[in-house]
């Protein structure tokens, strides 16, 4: 599990809450994913906390196929294009 170091505060806190948002983008050769969390149900503005991760694409392939599998998905399959689609695109 996560957890933060508030400033001023010595003791370890454990990032958790309600997902609200979250985008992506890319960065160099990794991913800079940024989530906004609430602790509470009926998020207000000042409530809603704001991480950034920065990860290799490794790692968010991991992370996908983690949460594809737990949703029950399958990745889609591309169809194959044919040899004609190939040549001339």
């Amino acid at each position: 599990m996560a957890s933060a170091h508030l400033p001023g505060d010595e003791t370890s806190h454990e990032l958790s809450g309600v997902v609200v948002g979250w985008k992506h983008r890319a960065f160099a050769r990794n991913i800079h994913l940024t989530v906004q969390s609430s602790r509470t149900t009926r998020p207000t503005p000042d409530a809603i906390d704001t991480h950034h991760l920065l990860m290799t694409r490794n790692q968010a392939m991991l992370l996908a196929n983690y949460l594809m599998r737990l949703t029950g998905q399958e990745i889609p399959v591309r169809p194959r294009r044919t040899l004609w689609q190939r040549l001339f695109g």
